[in-house]
């Protein structure tokens, strides 16, 4: 990822989704054994930080991924749009997290997935595109989760966002064709 996001070009988007375990102030990947291997919080921001990209995003699906947060508990057709968009919206770093820092995310058997990831992939896919331009922007695809997942939850699962974004930013298009 470092290696990576360090390559990235001033006008780039470098993206990061994690869906899988976390502990308080870590991801857990597919190669943690229980003590190594831990992708810390303070690490990917560091990454994303240094990153010379100019749109930076970081979707994460995991127990306690609102700990990336600052304060730990506050809730902070086709491709010729999605560019279009993208000249548009300044640039910035967004964080969009399944859960606050001391909050579990829920998996669902009947959805076979995550309750954030099913509705962050329905959003993107177009439901979240309240103004109907055909173009998914990080304020739309969160509202559109964050108000899902609490109303399937209960309230007991709250996502977060945060970060120094444009709500303009562009995270999908819809395809009219």
């Amino acid at each position: 990822m470092r290696e990576l996001f360090t390559k990235a070009g001033k006008d780039d988007l470098v993206f990061l989704y994690f869906s899988g375990h976390g502990l308080k102030g870590a991801f857990l990947p597919i190669d943690y054994d229980g003590s190594s291997h831990k992708l810390y919080h303070d690490e990917i921001v560091r990454i994303l930080d240094k990153s010379p990209a100019k749109y930076k995003m970081c979707i994460a699906d995991a127990c306690h991924a609102g700990g990336m947060g600052k304060s730990k508990d506050v809730d902070l057709s086709s491709s010729a749009y999605y560019y279009k968009a993208f000249n548009e919206a300044k640039g910035g770093t967004a964080f969009m997290l399944s859960s606050k820092a001391k909050e579990i995310s829920i998996e669902n058997a009947g959805l076979r997935q995550g309750i954030f990831t099913h509705f962050l992939i329905k959003g993107m896919k177009g439901r979240a595109d309240k103004n109907t331009d055909n173009v998914v922007t990080v304020k739309e695809v969160y509202d559109y989760v964050h108000y899902n997942v609490r109303f399937y939850t209960r309230n007991y699962q709250n996502p977060v966002l945060y970060g120094d974004y444009d709500d303009k930013m562009p995270i999908s298009v819809i395809r009219t064709k």
